[in-house]
């Protein structure tokens, strides 16, 4: 991970820290130990302060490493607790699961963040009104993927729905059936047409 970027990380992962109760707390139990995060295809190694914050390291053997998915920072700001849930955390048990719980427990309180900008109130609304709107397009985009399978399997008869597939699937064992027992008895005639002659 460039040094940029792994500062960023860590940076964002501080600030969260700073916004959940008992946190920084939790990890200054673990003073001084060494972890790697890595994002994807790329890793900074970083420290544990003494006040529960986390500090770039140029450890080579960390204790811990935690592995999140590539797009981990990107979606952390609306997904934070979904993300830090695909977290997988190796290495020593002890400072595994403190971080692993700390990692769970993160929240991003995003009108705080705004509310040194734009005030108490206005921030609560931006806030609201964003949830509002991600809510409804998550809804809005339930029904649009619902109404274009329908398109899909009914209109455009591009799809077999699973009763027609399975209705299918019985006729044609029901067909090969019918044909292995109408084979069975062709050959079963022809048998007793040869033995007359």
């Amino acid at each position: 991970m460039s040094a940029l970027l792994g500062a960023t990380a860590l940076k964002v992962l501080n600030h969260l820290l700073a916004q959940t109760p008992g946190a920084q707390e939790r990890l200054s139990a673990h003073a001084g130990r060494h972890a790697r995060l890595a994002v994807g295809d790329v890793a900074v190694a970083f420290a544990i302060a003494p006040d529960g914050t986390l500090a770039v390291s140029a450890e080579s053997t960390p204790s811990v490493t935690l592995r999140l998915p590539a797009d981990a920072l990107l979606r952390l700001p609306h997904q934070g607790e979904g993300v830090l849930r695909e977290a997988r955390i190796e290495g020593d048990a002890a400072l595994a699961e403190t971080l692993g719980q700390v990692l769970r427990s993160l929240r991003w309180d995003a009108a705080e963040d705004l509310s040194r900008v734009v005030g108490d109130v206005a921030a609560e609304r931006m806030v609201g009104g964003a949830r509002s709107m991600w809510s409804a397009g998550g809804d809005l985009a339930n029904r649009f993927a619902g109404a274009g399978s329908e398109y899909v399997a009914d209109e455009a008869q591009m799809l077999i729905r699973p009763a027609a597939s399975a209705a299918f699937a019985s006729d044609v064992d029901t067909l090969r059936d019918d044909y292995s027992r109408l084979q069975k008895r062709i050959e079963l005639l022809e048998r007793r047409v040869q033995a007359k002659d």
